[in-house]
């Protein structure tokens, strides 16, 4: 029986300090082979024997059958017992610091006592002299568990990835979880500290404890889950040996032992969070930046056509703001831009002046931004939800779910006939397509199979959107004409 601090054999000593180091101990702080132990009365010397698992007296108090005097386990004096012979009566055993094992029998047994036992390799471990044993055990540990980084390391760099990697993962393997076993420690027991808990042997024996534990990393050396399983298995066998270094009861061991983990856990999942969600905006831009160049200036574009030049700067502007995905719910939000045309909206055939809700277009395109907005939102507001195409005068806008699908085929707006002669004109990224006079729907019919495979709701059919009120008519307060449009 020794004492946990700095190993001074006890036997035979009543319980209180120990003469070496002054640390109290009492006979049922240790945990003993059944039938291992004499435990002798103070005023008599008659012997009895602990027979309970951790080999101490049952009952632990009664009166002595030789002198009649009332007696405690504590009060008794304690000696090996004679059949044990050279054998350590004591049950727990800490084999790193045991001479009788060498090499890797030593390490083995060690590291599985640490992942098993951890308390029990604490209460075995004295709070003397332990520290830098505890530093080589982990330091070897560390060691071990990176082999199988660097394996893969050294693989990369005979496959032709690079020394760069094997650097990397040489670092990795070896002095990051030193770093982090310190850092640890030092949070731990700061931590303690502020929960006000008993560290009578100092930093030292929180390092010990955390250091002994470090046999639940080589959990590492698993294929794939490696790391997070050794960082789990570690963060719940140290405060179990803080636990048992400094007698205290486990709910403050356990806050102040994985405070540093959560924080540590936390930071990582972070870490990969803003990686990814990085890692998707620069890919975004980008696809952005990849896109076709848009024309913002180009002096009738489409000669030969009945698309208009009213028509074909509003499409310039639609354009640039599909391409930097910033296109508006209605069109009428796009007034304060320079090449914004009320007049490309009008219906010359029908007489009909543009219409925004009860407001004039020409008008409404005259106001201050803040009171055109306004206006603007109270339209949209009503709108449904699901709302695929909607139409000032003759201009009909698609452009609906564009910012999330991106796709050169699909229309941008469609420019209606204003009068018989002429045909309907879609309008594209890049370009524009003729539409039959005769025959919308069919090709209506062929955008909606665009959309769909760039994952965009169906347009309305053609009668729909020329007769029935919605976005397209009657939000936008037009109203009808011969031509079909408002």
């Amino acid at each position: 029986m020794k004492c946990p601090g700095c190993e001074y054999e006890l036997w035979n000593l009543k319980a209180g300090p120990c003469p070496e180091c002054g640390r109290p101990f009492k006979p049922s702080d240790f945990d003993f082979l059944p039938n291992a132990v004499k435990f002798c009365c103070p005023h008599c010397a008659q012997e009895y024997y602990g027979t309970s698992e951790h080999g101490q007296l049952v009952p632990t108090e009664f009166d002595c059958v030789s002198c009649g005097q009332h007696v405690h386990v504590d009060d008794m004096l304690l000696l090996p017992a004679d059949a044990l012979g050279k054998r350590e009566p004591t049950r727990a055993t800490n084999p790193w610091l045991d001479p009788s094992r060498k090499g890797f029998r030593r390490w083995v047994a060690a590291a599985a006592s640490s992942l098993g036992q951890p308390g029990k390799v604490l209460e075995a471990t004295p709070a003397i002299g332990s520290s830098g044993k505890a530093m080589s055990f982990a330091m070897c540990n560390f060691a071990v568990a990176g082999v199988l980084s660097l394996g893969c390391a050294t693989f990369a760099l005979v496959t032709g990835s690079g020394a760069g990697m094997m650097v990397f993962m040489t670092i990795f393997a070896l002095l990051v979880p030193a770093a982090y076993m310190f850092v640890w420690v030092l949070v731990t027991h700061g931590c303690l500290k502020l929960l006000r808990q008993p560290t009578p042997d100092g930093l030292s024996r929180t390092f010990q404890a955390i250091a002994f534990t470090s046999g639940a990393w080589l959990m590492a050396l698993v294929p794939c889950m490696g790391s997070f399983l050794g960082f789990t298995a570690w963060a719940i066998c140290a405060p179990i040996a803080v636990m048992a270094a400094h007698k205290i009861k486990p709910w403050p061991a356990v806050i102040a032992t994985i405070a540093f983990p959560v924080v540590v856990a936390i930071g990582v999942v972070a870490f990969y969070v803003v990686m990814i969600f990085g890692g998707l905006n620069a890919a975004q831009s980008a696809a952005i930046q990849a896109r076709p160049p848009v024309p913002t200036s180009m002096p009738n574009w489409a000669p030969g056509t009945d698309i208009n030049m009213g028509t074909q700067r509003v499409a310039n502007v639609i354009r640039r703001r599909a391409r930097a995905g910033s296109l508006p719910t209605h069109v009428a939000y796009l007034a304060s831009d320079s090449e914004f045309d009320p007049v490309a909206f009008y219906e010359q055939s029908g007489g009909h002046s543009p219409r925004v809700g009860t407001w004039d277009l020409f008008t409404l395109s005259t106001l201050d931004t803040a009171t055109r907005n306004a206006e603007l939102d109270q339209i949209v507001a009503n709108w449904p939800s699901d709302v695929t195409a909607h139409r000032v005068g003759r201009l009909l806008m698609t452009y609906h779910g564009m910012d999330a699908a991106w796709q050169p085929n699909v229309w941008l707006l469609v420019q209606l006939p204003d009068d018989p002669s002429e045909d309907y004109w879609a309008i594209t990224l890049s370009g524009f397509e003729q539409i039959d006079r005769a025959a919308p729907q069919a090709f209506i019919d062929t955008q909606n199979t665009v959309r769909a495979a760039a994952g965009l709701d169906p347009l309305p059919e053609m009668t729909t959107i020329l007769s029935t009120p919605g976005p397209w008519t009657a939000a936008d307060g037009a109203p009808m004409s011969t031509s079909g449009g408002p």
